[in-house]
């Protein structure tokens, strides 16, 4: 017997990244980076978009104030 759409289950909710810098969606096939905090071991997880690391747009650990590019 053949699907019918009704019966196909996609999901529909989608968590983007979001910028830690500029606070924008970072969308699938966007240039972006992930990485933690450098210089603490339990910091946070930063995101930055193509534009904000061209811009050179800084961003702040909140575990331990570190302050980067």
């Amino acid at each position: 017997m053949p699907l019918l759409g009704s019966d196909l289950c996609m999901s529909t909710n989608l968590e983007l990244p979001i910028c830690s810098c500029c606070h924008r969606h970072i969308m699938p096939n966007d240039k972006c980076v992930k990485f933690k905090c450098p210089n603490c071991d339990n910091g946070d997880l930063f995101w930055r978009c193509e534009s904000c690391r061209i811009s050179v747009r800084s961003y702040t650990c909140s575990s331990c104030n570190f302050q980067g590019p």
